[in-house]
């Protein structure tokens, strides 16, 4: 290769290093950086609503659970959503999460996240093995947000859809759904029976009032700043009161 090549391959690397590096001390190393987050949870349209809560797995480190608060002093943190399984793989810190989360009065709700190229019942069958419920506990949630190059949407819904039976038989609840709203409208709305589907957690960060399809937890950032844990975390909203919030409790 030319001298030349060689430098602009080597420009090219350092360039690429250097902008993952500030990214990802932006996104988990926020306390050391020049650079504040974005306080959204200020905005009017999320102060409106009054469930607040979070959601974490390992990549946010070790959380002081105690000290863990809403940035605004107007509102309050009434729930976590924490990782329990990645496809047939376990959270590292899931355990250390639920029994802190539960520890300091905040509801609390384990999800997993789906592999799309392995098997719908052995993930499921992985997430019951690691997660107990107890009363007051929020229903199990089944994240997905992409699918795999071996399958097509179709085979992709029967999987979600095999996972969900199998969980709703186990816990006697039916789960709630996450997924980004363009992905949940481009690949499982149009099947009629996720476009009915009762429980949905969507994420949409845009400028909006609230994410265009029928929702009931909406993440709208990934950016706010906890006390008590290390890196920015996901902000979410509960649309309801806490009467309808405590509806959705483990009974």
């Amino acid at each position: 290769m030319k001298p030349k090549k060689w430098i602009a391959v080597i420009l090219l690397v350092v360039t690429l290093l250097v902008t993952v590096t500030i990214i990802m001390t932006e996104r988990y190393s926020y306390h050391n950086s020049p650079r504040q987050p974005v306080n959204t949870d200020s905005y009017q349209r999320i102060n409106k609503f009054q469930i607040h809560g979070i959601d974490i797995s390992h990549h946010q480190g070790v959380i002081d659970w105690e000290q863990v608060k809403h940035p605004d002093t107007t509102q309050r943190l009434n729930f976590a959503f924490i990782r329990a399984t990645v496809g047939t793989d376990k959270d590292k810190r899931f355990q250390d999460n639920w029994n802190g989360a539960g520890g300091n009065g905040f509801s609390r709700g384990a999800y997993h996240y789906y592999w799309s190229d392995v098997n719908s019942s052995i993930q499921a069958a992985h997430f019951i093995q690691t997660v107990s419920l107890v009363k007051g506990d929020l229903p199990p949630v089944l994240d997905i947000e992409d699918i795999s190059n071996i399958q097509n949407k179709k085979s992709l819904r029967k999987g979600l859809k095999n996972w969900i039976k199998i969980i709703e038989a186990h816990y006697g609840v039916k789960p709630i759904i996450y997924s980004g709203e363009a992905f949940y409208t481009d690949v499982l709305k149009t099947d009629s029976y996720f476009e009915e589907y009762p429980r949905i957690w969507i994420a949409n960060y845009n400028v909006v009032d609230s994410p265009r399809i029928s929702w009931n937890f909406w993440q709208y950032t990934d950016r706010l700043p906890i006390p008590g844990v290390p890196t920015l975390v996901d902000g979410n909203v509960f649309k309801g009161s806490q009467v309808d919030f405590e509806k959705l409790w483990m009974p």
